[in-house]
Formats: structure tokens, C-alpha cells, sequence
């Protein structure tokens, strides 16, 4: 059994595409479970930190605030998961500022920042499965995420 937190759960939704120049395992989402609560109440700065992720990118990932505060809750470490998705939506808001009038470039941009957060720009390129945005306005979008990358951990349990 795997356990997985939110950045997991979305993460692997959206790019379980087989692996090429990392040692990274890609994980099948019908191979993980979501780990049990580790928190029964989360504080309310950080619920009002996730509503503004969630106001952003339920459009995109259909992910309600409901579902991310309870995905939140399973984590080991909601704050520095909430960093990646606060900078994401920094960088998605920017980048879209010119762009992203249809569902096809805002997918195309959120799911290459979502790449991002786990892989080089290079890497993310190829799993990127563009559809409306060239890979030059891919990189471009990129560019405004300002983190490393971090690949997910992903926990087994026997």
C-alpha cells in the first residue's frame, strides 16, 4: 500500500508519464491510497492561504477547496506543500496576465508548472503534453516559477 499526500494525488493525476533522465520512480495513481489525518483542524491563515490556490486552479484541476483542505490535512508538511502551489499560482497569474483565454492554454500552463515543481524546465518540457502553447511559451511560463524542483515522495507501507 502507498500513502500520498496532495501534491501527490494532483501530481500524479496529471503526470504519471513513464520516467526518461531522472532516477524517479512514476508511480500509477490506482497503486496509492491517501494517507490517514494528520491533523484535525488546520489553522485559519492557512485555509485562507489554500482557498486562494484553490480559487485559481479549480477551473483547471477541478479540485474543490473542500477536497484540497481535506488532502491538506493528510500531509506531513501542508506549509512547504502550500509554498509550491502559492508560487505556482504566482507563476501561473503572471504568465496568463497576456495569455491563457482558453481551457487548453490554462491546462497547458498549469500542468507545466506543475511539472516544474518536480522537474528541471528540460524534464518538464517532455512530459508536458502541450496542446495549445509552443514550448517556447511553455519555457516562458516556467520561467516565472522561482523554486527547485522536488520530486514527491511518495511513502510505501507493507
Amino acid at each position: 500500500m502507498r500513502l500520498i499526500t496532495i501534491a501527490s494525488f494532483v501530481a500524479l493525476l496529471v503526470a504519471s508519464i513513464p520516467v526518461t533522465a531522472q532516477k524517479v520512480t512514476t508511480v500509477d495513481p490506482k497503486d496509492v491510497q491517501l494517507s490517514p489525518y494528520k491533523y484535525k483542524e488546520l489553522p485559519p491563515a492557512l485555509l485562507k492561504r489554500i482557498k486562494a490556490t484553490t480559487d485559481t486552479f479549480e477551473k483547471i484541476d477541478g479540485m474543490s477547496y473542500e477536497q484540497a483542505v481535506d488532502l491538506y490535512k493528510r500531509d506531513l508538511d501542508p506549509e512547504s506543500n502550500l509554498v509550491l502551489w502559492e508560487e505556482m499560482v504566482r507563476a501561473y497569474k503572471i504568465f496568463c496576465q497576456k495569455r491563457c483565454a482558453t481551457k487548453p492554454e490554462q491546462a497547458d500552463v498549469y500542468r507545466s508548472l506543475l511539472l516544474r515543481t518536480m522537474f528541471s524546465e528540460d524534464e518538464s518540457i517532455k512530459r508536458s503534453k502541450l496542446a495549445a502553447l509552443s514550448i517556447d511559451e511553455a519555457r516562458s511560463a516556467m520561467k516565472f516559477y522561482r523554486l527547485a524542483p522536488k520530486p514527491i515522495d511518495v511513502i510505501q507501507v507493507k
